[in-house]
């Protein structure tokens, strides 16, 4: 399974930095490191309003579905 965590990177609900911080405590299995990946896109909560943010985004998921 893979897993994509993204982000605004000035959002206010749901910090960032949060979930680098959770993401920093999952125990260093070998097979996991490719696997979990954590973007920040400019914008806030919802940074796919913005064209740029949500073509990066949906970029990223169709490369990780492949």
């Amino acid at each position: 399974m893979n897993v994509l965590v993204g982000h605004g990177l000035f959002d206010l609900v749901t910090p960032y930095f949060g979930s680098k911080m959770a993401l920093d405590q999952l125990p260093p299995f070998a097979s996991a490191v490719d696997r979990v990946k954590l973007v920040a896109y400019s914008g806030g909560h919802m940074f796919y309003s913005r064209d740029a943010s949500r073509q990066a985004f949906r970029a990223e998921v169709e490369a990780m579905m492949k």
